[in-house]
C-alpha cells in the first residue's frame, strides 16, 4: 500500500513536471485585456460604437514596464491608447478624425488651453499640480521643441513640465494637442517617474560651471566650403576657416560637486536593445516568487514568465542560454496573419551579439517560431588610448607611419608632407593598422579631403585605400582669432541654464542588469540651446548652416502685442496659428494700410503654393532682389499666374487696391480663365461706372464666392479701396473657413 501510494505520488509529480510549462497562474500582476478595455472606455468616455479593433501587450523588461496598446475605430475615426498594464495609467492617446481634414481653425488659444488642462486633470489631477506650463522662461531646449510644433496644421500644442522645489524636470511632463477645428483632444502623452529632489544641498554657482567648460578645449578650427561662398558654380571650392563647438562627454555639469558627468551615468528612456534580465536570473526569480502574480494578459493564456521558461528549456538542450538576456516581449492576437494569442520574446547576449526571437502560442504553450543568430565580431578600431597595445604586439608606430608615408609619396606625389598628419589605430586583427589623415592647409584641417588606409604590417602592403583630394581656393587672411576670444564670445552669447535630470541606478544594473533611474534627481548646469553652426574664425560672427550670419529670431510662442480687443483680433490669432501670416515682429499693426508685398504673401500662403517658383537665378522684378524676404512669394505668384509681369517693377511697399487683391485671389483660386469671359457677367454692385470692363468677371465672381462677405447685400464695390492689414487678414481667414 505504501509502495503504491509512493508510486502514485511520483507519477503525479512527473505529470506536474511534464506540463509545468503550460500551467496557468492563478493571479495576474497586470490588468487583463478585458479589464483594460473597460477601464479605458470609462476614463476616456469611448462609446460602444467605437469597436476594439487591435490590442497587444508590450513589455520592456530592462525597465520593468508593461504596456497595453489598444485601438478603437468606427467609420472615419480612430483612437489609439497606450496604458501602463499594472496601474492603468494612460501614457499615450491619439485621436484621428477624417471629418476635420482641410477645415479652418475656429478655436481660440485660451479655449484650447482650457480643454487641454481639463483633459489632464480628468486623468492625473494630483500630478498636474506639480507641473508648470512651458513659456519662453523654461529651459531653452524645451522651448525649442515647442516652437518646432508651433506651425503644425490646425492643432494647438501645450506642454506642462514637472517642477520639484522650483526646478524644472524635463523628463516628466504632460504633452497635449488640441484640434483648433473642433476643440477635441487629438494627442496626449504623459511621462512620469517616482522621483524626488533634495534642494538642501549647496549648489555651485553658474559662473563655476562656465569655468569648468572654459577649462577644457571645446572648439576645433577647420576649413569648410560654406554654401554662401559656393552657391554659384565654381571649378574649385572656396574655403573659409571656422571654429566649431564640440561637446565633451555629456556636456552636463553636476551642480552639487561640479564634475562633468559621463554619458553612461545619465539615464535615458531609450527603447533600443540593451542589457536585460538573463534567463538564469529570470528562472531563479520565478522560483523564488512561485505562487506570486505573473504577467498574464488574459484568461486562458500562459504568463510571460512561463513562456520564457518554455523557450529556455526547449533551446537549452542544444544552445548555451546562460548569457542571453530578456530585452522585451510583445503579446498580440496575430502572428504573420494568423489569428490567435501569441507571445513574442526578445533576448540578447551583449558580449557576443547573439540574438534570439521566439514566438509562442499563448494558449497551448507551444513554440511557434524561433529566430536565433550569432554575428561574427566586426573589425573595429580601438580607442586612441589603446595605441599602447601596438608596442605590446611589437609594432613600431613610427616606422609604420614612415613606410606608409613612402607609399603615399609614390601614389600621390602632389601631396606635400605638411598636408598630412597621420594617425594610427590598431585594428582587432593582429597585423592590420588603420592610418588616416585629413588634408591640412596651413595647419588647419579640411576634412572633405582625406586619406584613409588600412595597412598590413606583416605583408608591408596597403589592403584598403580611400582617397579624396582636389584643388581648392582658400580665403586670404593674415591670422585667425584665437580660441580664448572665440570661447568668451560663444559662452557670453549662449549662456547656461539649470534643471534636473535622472542618473542611472548603477546598483540595479550591476545586480540584475536593469536599466532604471535613481529616485533622487540631480541638478545640472549646461549650455542653453543655440541654433548657429559655425563661428567665423576671421571676424567672430556666428554663422548658420549655409554660412550666412545667424540672426536670432523672436520666440514664436508669444502672441502679437497690439491686437488685444481689436475688432479683427481673433481672426488674426487664428490665421497666425494656421501659419499664414509668418510675421517676424511682435507687433502686427492691424490698422496700417495693406501693402502689395503682404497681400501677395498671404494669398500665396493661403493656397499653399509657396514652394513653387521659377529658377532662383531669375529676378522677376528689379525692385525685389533674391535677398528680399518676400522674393520667394512673389516668384511663386508669377509661377502660378497669380500676378502678371507687365513691367519691371512690383512696387512691394506701395498700397494695394481692392480690385487688385480681387484679381490676385481669384487667380490663386484658378478662376482667371473664367473671369476673362466678361460678356457673360453683370456687375452686381451699384458703382458700375467705377469698375473697368475687363474687371467685370472678377467683380462678379467675388460676389458669387462671397470673398468680401457681401453676397447677401447690395451696395458699392469700391474698387480703389485700400484695406487695413487687419481687415484683409479677416478676409483671408473667412475665405479659408468657408472654403471659398
Amino acid at each position: 500500500m505504501i509502495k503504491r501510494t509512493v508510486s502514485i505520488g511520483i507519477t503525479i509529480l512527473l505529470i506536474i513536471t511534464m506540463f509545468q510549462g503550460v500551467v496557468f497562474a492563478a493571479e495576474t500582476s497586470i490588468y487583463t485585456k478585458t479589464e483594460m478595455e473597460a477601464l479605458l472606455r470609462k476614463k476616456l468616455h469611448i462609446d460602444d460604437d467605437m469597436k476594439l479593433s487591435q490590442v497587444n501587450l508590450f513589455t520592456r523588461d530592462l525597465q520593468r514596464k508593461q504596456m497595453w496598446n489598444l485601438e478603437f475605430e468606427k467609420e472615419k475615426e480612430r483612437i489609439f491608447v497606450t496604458a501602463a498594464a499594472d496601474t492603468g495609467e494612460i501614457i499615450n492617446y491619439h485621436q484621428w478624425k477624417d471629418s476635420n481634414y482641410g477645415k479652418a481653425i475656429a478655436v481660440l488659444p485660451d479655449e484650447a488651453r482650457g480643454k487641454a488642462v481639463a483633459f489632464i486633470q480628468s486623468l492625473e489631477a494630483e500630478r498636474f499640480k506639480e507641473t508648470e506650463e512651458i513659456t519662453v522662461e523654461a529651459p531653452s531646449m524645451i522651448v525649442y521643441n515647442m516652437e518646432r510644433g508651433f506651425y503644425q496644421g490646425e492643432n494647438y500644442h501645450f506642454l506642462f513640465i514637472r517642477k520639484l522645489e522650483e526646478e524644472f524636470f524635463p523628463n516628466n511632463y504632460f504633452r497635449v494637442q488640441v484640434s483648433g477645428i473642433d476643440g477635441s483632444i487629438t494627442d496626449y502623452e504623459m511621462k512620469w517617474d517616482d522621483a524626488t529632489y533634495n534642494n538642501k544641498k549647496n549648489l555651485i554657482a553658474k559662473e563655476k560651471a562656465r569655468k569648468a567648460f572654459e577649462e577644457e578645449d571645446r572648439f576645433i578650427l577647420k576649413y569648410v566650403a560654406l554654401y554662401s561662398n559656393n552657391k554659384d558654380e565654381r571649378s574649385k571650392p572656396f574655403l573659409t576657416p571656422v571654429y566649431l563647438y564640440v561637446p565633451k562627454e555629456s556636456d552636463l555639469i553636476h551642480a552639487v560637486d561640479g564634475r562633468l558627468l559621463k554619458i553612461e551615468e545619465i539615464y535615458s528612456q531609450g527603447y533600443g536593445l540593451r542589457t536585460g534580465i538573463s534567463m538564469d536570473s529570470a528562472m531563479k526569480e520565478m522560483g523564488a516568487a512561485y505562487g506570486q502574480p505573473e504577467v498574464i494578459p488574459e484568461e486562458g493564456v500562459i504568463s510571460k514568465e512561463k513562456a520564457e521558461k518554455i523557450v529556455s528549456e526547449t533551446l537549452g538542450k542544444e544552445l548555451d542560454m546562460k548569457e542571453l538576456k530578456v530585452q522585451s516581449s510583445y503579446y498580440s492576437q496575430y502572428h504573420y496573419g494568423r489569428k490567435g494569442k501569441f507571445w513574442e520574446i526578445y533576448w540578447l547576449d551583449e558580449k557576443t551579439d547573439r540574438r534570439l526571437h521566439a514566438t509562442l502560442d499563448g494558449e497551448k504553450g507551444e513554440v511557434v517560431s524561433i529566430s536565433y543568430s550569432e554575428y561574427p565580431e566586426k573589425v573595429q578600431p580601438f580607442q586612441s588610448e589603446e595605441l599602447e597595445m601596438m608596442k605590446e604586439n611589437s609594432i613600431d608606430e613610427v616606422k609604420i607611419k614612415e613606410k606608409v608615408h613612402e607609399k603615399i609619396k609614390v601614389l600621390f606625389p602632389h601631396i606635400q608632407a605638411e598636408e598630412l598628419q597621420l594617425e594610427a589605430k590598431k585594428l582587432d586583427e593582429d597585423s592590420l593598422i588603420s592610418i588616416t589623415s585629413s588634408r591640412y592647409i596651413d595647419g588647419i584641417p579640411y576634412e572633405e579631403n582625406y586619406l584613409k588606409i588600412t595597412y598590413d604590417g606583416n605583408k608591408n602592403k596597403i589592403v584598403e585605400l580611400d582617397y579624396r583630394w582636389y584643388e581648392v581656393e582658400v580665403q586670404s587672411f593674415s591670422k585667425v582669432l584665437d580660441k580664448e576670444m572665440i570661447s568668451k564670445k560663444f559662452y557670453d552669447a549662449v549662456g547656461f541654464e539649470k534643471y534636473l535630470i535622472q542618473l542611472k541606478d548603477e546598483a540595479a544594473y550591476k545586480k540584475d542588469r536593469l536599466d532604471l533611474p535613481l529616485k533622487e534627481l540631480a541638478p545640472i548646469y549646461t549650455l542653453k540651446t543655440f541654433h548657429f553652426m559655425y563661428i567665423d574664425a576671421l571676424n567672430g560672427k556666428f554663422l548658420n548652416y549655409n554660412g550666412e550670419e545667424y540672426v536670432k529670431e523672436e520666440s514664436l510662442l508669444a502672441d502679437f502685442k497690439d491686437i488685444e480687443n481689436h475688432s479683427y483680433g481673433n481672426q488674426i490669432i487664428l490665421l497666425n496659428r494656421m501659419g499664414i501670416l509668418k510675421e517676424a515682429s511682435e507687433f502686427f499693426r492691424p490698422n496700417d494700410e495693406l501693402l502689395r508685398k503682404d497681400a501677395i504673401k498671404w494669398i500665396v500662403e493661403m493656397t499653399g503654393r509657396n514652394r513653387v517658383y521659377p529658377d532662383a537665378k531669375v529676378i522677376a522684378f528689379k525692385d525685389v532682389d533674391k535677398e528680399d524676404p518676400y522674393y520667394s512669394y512673389i516668384q511663386a505668384a508669377i509661377a502660378n499666374e497669380i500676378i502678371e509681369k507687365n513691367d519691371d517693377y512690383f512696387r512691394p511697399d506701395e498700397t494695394v487696391t481692392k480690385i487688385e487683391v480681387t484679381q490676385w485671389i481669384l487667380n490663386a483660386l484658378e478662376q482667371k480663365e473664367l473671369a476673362q469671359f466678361t460678356e457673360i457677367f453683370q456687375i452686381p454692385y451699384t458703382d458700375t461706372e467705377e469698375i473697368d470692363i475687363e474687371d467685370t468677371g472678377y467683380v462678379a465672381l467675388a460676389k458669387y464666392y462671397n470673398i468680401f462677405g457681401d453676397k447677401e447685400t447690395t451696395g458699392a464695390f469700391n474698387p480703389n479701396k485700400v484695406f487695413s492689414r487687419g481687415e484683409f487678414a479677416s478676409i483671408i481667414y473667412h475665405l479659408i473657413k468657408n472654403k471659398w
